[in-house]
């Protein structure tokens, strides 16, 4: 088990300028600024083109009516017009880019591209949006390849890192094969292990995925903002500035960041008024099976472990759970509203048949008789104001609880 990384677990070596600039609109002063779309805590989101953006400061946006600022604490996320979106398919002067690596560090960052090279206990990985970037071993939590992430292997890579240790270095392979051991280095043709039966190199094209354990990271202060680019990943970041062309910021491990504006496809904002209910604990779940064996929760997934996707849209925020479940979160009176959306996750099957309840202090305050699969319900939003806890409910409908993979879509509080 490697030591938290104390230093900078991401630098950007260059810059670089592939493609041309997402939808936008000129100012009568001449600057060309993005269509963006903005949610806030509020039930509607504002659209207009992006003045200036600061995580200390708020927006600004300039709207059919007229400049308007919105505070950071009434931020939830800034979305950019970024259709149509290009194919990554080239890389600096024209050479072409082959297939994808995904790398997910430690603190939950998400860098995908492709490895170059190695150097000085660290991975280089050339991305389409941030250029060169080098990643230290020691902030490295998991890395899936673009043969594990597409849909022949897909169960497979779901039932390794569900099953592994999570205090274990170990590589998933084409062939189903597990090595354990101590995952050294990464360069352009593989990872190295140190197994129990001396060094190993596992060629990318043998490798599906692989885990490097770590320590628990620790939480960003907040304000905090996610930065998600158009096709390398995302970042989490401490400080951001933008303006009209450009986007400065610092991430979580302290590295600075400097990237074209039109590489971003959102911003989301934490710490305000806005509190995902992912990020909090439950006090209380339970989960009854009927006939089946008992499922935990999943946070960000899918019971099972894959994105949450209901009716053709996939979410990042969200829970997944399986009939009958109750989660229950202690309010202590500090939040106003409750929103959230729900429906059955497309990993379900036709059989899905569900019953979903809120309760605030023991109160029915919403109910949805037989949600079943290919419905979206929400967002609905309730007032707790004053109120000590909230119950979620999914208890069976037709059919016991066959198939009944079910998921609470961006749930949150406010403040």
């Amino acid at each position: 088990m490697r030591p938290p990384a104390q230093t900078a677990s991401l630098t950007i070596a260059m810059l670089v300028a592939l493609v041309a600039a997402p939808a936008a609109a000129a100012d009568p002063d001449g600057q060309t600024r993005p269509e963006v779309t903005i949610r806030t805590v509020q039930p509607d989101p504002v659209s207009g083109r992006l003045a200036s953006f600061s995580l200390k400061e708020g927006v600004k946006v300039v709207t059919e009516d007229g400049e308007r600022r919105i505070p950071t604490a009434d931020l939830v996320r800034i979305a950019f017009d970024v259709s149509p979106r290009e194919q990554l398919s080239q890389g600096p002067e024209g050479t072409p880019l082959p297939d994808l690596t995904t790398f997910t560090l430690a603190g939950g960052d998400v860098i995908s591209g492709r490895v170059a090279d190695s150097r000085d206990n660290a991975v280089i990985v050339q991305t389409h949006d941030l250029g060169e970037v080098t990643l230290s071993m020691e902030a490295l939590s998991q890395i899936i390849t673009a043969q594990g992430a597409g849909p022949a292997h897909r169960d497979s890579v779901q039932w390794f890192f569900r099953t592994l240790a999570k205090d274990e270095d170990a590589v998933l392979l084409a062939n189903g094969d597990v090595l354990r051991g101590f995952i050294a280095g990464i360069d352009a043709e593989g990872l190295s292990i140190d197994g129990v039966t001396g060094p190993v190199k596992a060629a990318f094209r043998l490798v599906l995925a692989a885990q490097i354990a770590h320590p628990p990271p620790i939480p960003p202060l907040t304000p905090y903002a996610v930065v998600h680019l158009r096709d390398s990943g995302r970042l989490t970041v401490t400080s951001l500035d933008c303006d009209d062309t450009e986007v400065n910021a610092q991430t979580q491990s302290s590295g600075s960041v400097h990237f074209r504006l039109d590489r971003l496809a959102a911003i989301d904002v934490s710490g305000g008024r806005w509190v995902w209910l992912t990020e909090l604990r439950p006090v209380s779940f339970e989960q009854v099976p009927m006939l089946s064996l008992g499922w935990d929760f999943a946070v960000n997934k899918n019971v099972r472990g894959g994105p949450i996707t209901v009716d053709g849209q996939r979410y990042e925020h969200g829970i997944g759970v399986h009939s009958r479940s109750v989660l229950i979160y202690e309010l202590d009176a500090a939040y106003r509203e409750f929103v959230t959306s729900f429906g059955m996750d497309d990993d379900s099957g036709p059989l899905a048949d569900v019953n979903a309840t809120i309760l605030v202090d023991g109160q029915r305050r919403f109910e949805k008789l037989h949600v079943r699969r290919g419905t979206l319900v929400g967002p609905i939003r309730l007032d707790v104001s004053r109120a000590g806890r909230i119950e979620l409910v999914v208890d069976f409908g037709d059919n016991g609880d066959v198939q009944d993979r079910f998921d609470w879509i961006e749930p949150a509080l406010i403040r």
